[in-house]
């Protein structure tokens, strides 16, 4: 009966860490969108700025 309770306890611990784990690779898939998001809008402007009828900006030093 303890083995029982023991394995019980050990299958709930490594559900919640699975569980958190899960909630992590969530966190991290969101923001690799938000930032595959800004790379493309930064991509896009950059694009447009160098349409006919843009002015290229000239940086010096």
């Amino acid at each position: 009966m303890e083995r029982e309770k023991e394995l019980e306890y050990l299958v709930e611990a490594l559900i919640k860490m699975l569980g958190k784990s899960n909630e992590r690779v969530n966190d991290l898939n969101k923001r690799v969108v938000q930032l595959e998001e800004i790379i493309r809008e930064s991509v896009l402007q950059e694009y447009k700025s160098m349409q006919p009828g843009h002015e290229i900006p000239v940086f010096s030093n």
